[in-house]
């Protein structure tokens, strides 16, 4: 388990000075509860379907509970001593619920990629500190050194790896991770591996030392996944990748 210390540096040593460390340190509260993901969970039941496809037009005409829960999640302190587990799975769903207010604040729209920098443009505040949906991907989550963190967030777009029906939590976070990452490699859609080729999503070109790191190579990665293994088949390329909005 990570020490008080190394939790903060590991968040927010990328996102903050020296100084603004210290600022943030005091407002850690000991006592704040622990995150509850009910009103996320809600949201999910309601605008979300089994292949992960928001229905943002129904969601942007009843924003209540979405609303509240971006609320509760932008006010929420990260607590001192929670788990590895507990602190992954929050950024996770912050990353999900941030991509999907995006879209929303410049709904209609046919691709996230219509929204200008939609990576890099601060527009949400989490502890009170201004972030982009990059800072928490590339400065937060993939800093925790498991690449199935891929699988789990969703960039709004067709080829994404699907949004989750249910919330990421501390005790389904590793169960959540697996299903998503299998499912993910095993839709011919992203991934097309038969028996005499192979070609793939291109999150695999994009973050390809992420999965050297995890697994030794993106073969060995896949390969604890796929139900057919990568070995001598001829390497036909990357999957153009699709980034129409994931919109049902």
């Amino acid at each position: 388990m990570k020490t008080l210390l190394l939790q903060v540096l590991v968040l927010f040593s990328l996102l903050c000075n020296a100084s603004e460390s210290n600022a943030f340190e005091d407002k850690v509260s000991e006592e704040a509860p622990r995150m509850n993901y009910m009103l996320w969970k809600q949201v999910l039941d309601k605008f979300v379907d089994v292949n992960g496809r928001v229905d943002y037009a129904g969601l942007k005409r009843n924003p209540k509970e979405f609303n509240a829960f971006v609320k509760k999640i932008q006010n929420w302190p990260l607590v001192n001593g929670l788990e590895q587990q507990e602190i992954m799975a929050f950024w996770i769903n912050v990353y999900n619920v941030f991509a999907i207010k995006l879209v929303l604040d410049n709904y209609p729209l046919n691709s996230i990629k219509e929204v200008s920098k939609p990576w890099d443009t601060k527009f949400f505040t989490i502890g009170g500190r201004e972030m982009s949906l990059g800072m928490v991907e590339h400065e937060i989550l993939r800093d925790f050194g498991d690449a199935r963190i891929h699988f789990a967030i969703n960039c709004a777009s067709m080829s994404c790896p699907p949004i989750a029906k249910v919330p990421y939590t501390s005790r389904n976070l590793d169960k959540l991770l697996e299903k998503q990452t299998r499912k993910y490699i095993n839709n011919s859609v992203n991934n097309k591996i038969t028996n005499k080729e192979y070609k793939l999503s291109q999150l695999f070109k994009w973050f390809k030392k992420d999965f050297v790191v995890h697994a030794g190579s993106v073969k060995q990665f896949i390969n604890n996944y796929s139900t057919v293994k990568i070995g001598k088949q001829s390497n036909a390329g990357y999957i153009r990748y699709n980034w129409d909005l994931n919109e049902k």
